[in-house]
């Protein structure tokens, strides 16, 4: 997995498609994308792509650092990064899967 994050210097945006993915409302990058055809789905802080990458939040920037009229308790969440890796990469693990790796490590002690 490659990780790409904002890192408040500026000029340095990731983009896909034409498409702004960092430092811009989370859901303003899912809508533009969407609007080109990219299925997106939810995950836990924020939506994996089927090309195979994920743009999240870890809600560490407010809505004021891109709107400086946004009220302190605005929602919108600021995307600050983007994970390129396979789509599964990124979808949740199955309890079945989560016992195996617990199994398998408490075997390797």
């Amino acid at each position: 997995m490659v990780e790409i994050v904002y890192s408040d210097s500026g000029g340095e945006e990731a983009f896909f498609d034409g498409v702004q993915l960092t430092f811009r409302f989370l859901d303003a990058a899912v809508s533009h994308l969407a609007a080109k055809g990219h299925r997106y789905e939810p995950i836990d802080i924020g939506f994996r792509f089927e090309p195979g990458f994920a743009i999240f939040s870890m809600a560490s920037m407010s809505a004021r650092d891109l709107d400086p009229a946004a009220t302190e308790d605005d929602p919108r969440l600021v995307c600050e990064g983007v994970s390129v890796a396979p789509y599964d990469y990124f979808r949740p693990l199955t309890d079945e899967e989560i016992e195996a790796y617990i199994r398998s490590h408490e075997e390797s002690r």
